[in-house]
């Protein structure tokens, strides 16, 4: 495989080279001066790329993980199709390749670093399938040292398959969101590895990951399109939200998030989840003090034992379905500000109703 290290990225593109797209950091003392990841066992290395559509049928939720110290490189994949999601989990040893983005059936390719990925998932035996072409659309800007990684917005085009339906994807009607991150991550390797010994974290939960024409949030930043005379990222230095929940205080259904920018204007959001249009991200092994995956409780890092590739299919249409597999959750939700409506990720947790409940850090409970 061919890796163009002497690509010449834009001068707006910071502190970032062509070698940052791949997992190949908690290796180097260079970008990553604290000493506990190049030993601790929750040191992980990790991606994630969402994909939604406009008229709330079609949700992809995929992830590649390296994990160093424990010796493991794991990805998934999450289909959720009018409210039935199946999953995909692939598994290896870690080998000396560290630019070897491959396991069972899936695959991540870098075609041009901050420009394109293709993502792939092959045959299996879950039925469900992806060749998708991921097109930045917004500058990355990279994170302080001690909170390693960078994040942006795209467009997908390529296939699915589901149950041998098959959904071409153009960039007109698909959007989505994606990751890079290292250090240390709360879970990794099991519950026996908990930062917080397993115990539910103590501030609000929840991410919003949304991207307009012109300017997108991701969690607490700010993205501008490439070129943007604004150098970076901007920041949310402040965030209510306001949340409206099933009868189960679990599943979302309706948000308004009020964000106040560093430019010191205020940015209302109102996010309506589409049907049961949900990730639940437990399928992808984020473990949490709900436990593992649902089947075999099983966390990023943790070797798979005689079933390198599993998976399942949940029907979240199911009351008592969601009340087994939701945790940490992806919701596919419409959000409009000021006028302009796009696609979007929102996520939530098994206990974000208590901190709405309690108004933590912002959190509310949305009147009737």
């Amino acid at each position: 495989m061919a890796i163009n290290v002497d690509l010449e990225l834009p001068e707006e593109m910071g502190a970032l080279n062509p070698l940052s797209e791949y997992p190949v950091h908690e290796w180097s003392p260079e970008t990553s001066p604290n000493v506990e990841v190049r030993s601790d066992p929750r040191a992980y290395e990790r991606y994630w790329f969402t994909a939604q559509d406009t008229t709330g049928d079609l949700f992809v939720i995929t992830g590649f993980g390296v994990y160093p110290n424990l010796k493991r490189v794991e990805g998934y994949a999450i289909v959720t199709l009018r409210g039935k999601q199946t999953t995909v989990r692939a598994s290896r040893p870690l080998t000396r390749n560290r630019f070897d983005m491959s396991v069972g059936p899936l695959s991540y390719t870098v075609v041009e670093p901050f420009k394109q990925w293709r993502l792939v998932l092959s045959e299996n035996a879950y039925g469900i399938g992806f060749d998708l072409n991921w097109f930045d659309t917004k500058r990355q800007a990279m994170r302080p040292p001690d909170l390693g990684g960078y994040e942006s917005f795209g467009r997908q085009e390529g296939t699915v398959t589901v149950g041998g339906e098959t959904f071409r994807l153009e960039q007109a009607a698909f959007n989505g969101s994606r990751d890079h991150h290292w250090g240390i991550r709360d879970g990794v390797g099991g519950p026996g590895h908990a930062l917080e010994g397993g115990r539910r974290p103590t501030t609000a939960p929840g991410g919003q990951w949304v991207e307009f024409k012109e300017w997108s949030i991701w969690g607490n930043r700010v993205f501008y399109n490439f070129g943007d005379a604004r150098p970076g990222a901007g920041m949310v230095n402040k965030q209510e939200t306001r949340l409206k929940f099933d009868a189960d205080k679990r599943t979302v259904r309706r948000i308004v998030t009020r964000n106040l920018l560093d430019t010191g204007e205020w940015k209302e959001l109102r996010w309506e989840v589409l049907g049961n249009q949900i990730g639940a991200l437990r399928c992808g092994m984020y473990g949490g003090p709900d436990g593992g995956t649902p089947d075999r409780n099983l966390f990023h890092g943790m070797d798979p034992g005689d079933q390198p590739v599993s998976g399942e299919t949940y029907d979240l249409n199911d009351d008592a379905v969601r009340a087994k597999v939701l945790g940490n959750d992806d919701y596919h939700c419409r959000v409009t500000c000021d006028g302009e409506t796009t696609y979007a990720v929102f996520e939530a947790n098994s206990w974000t109703y208590g901190f709405a409940e309690t108004g933590v850090n912002g959190y509310s409970l949305m009147a009737e």
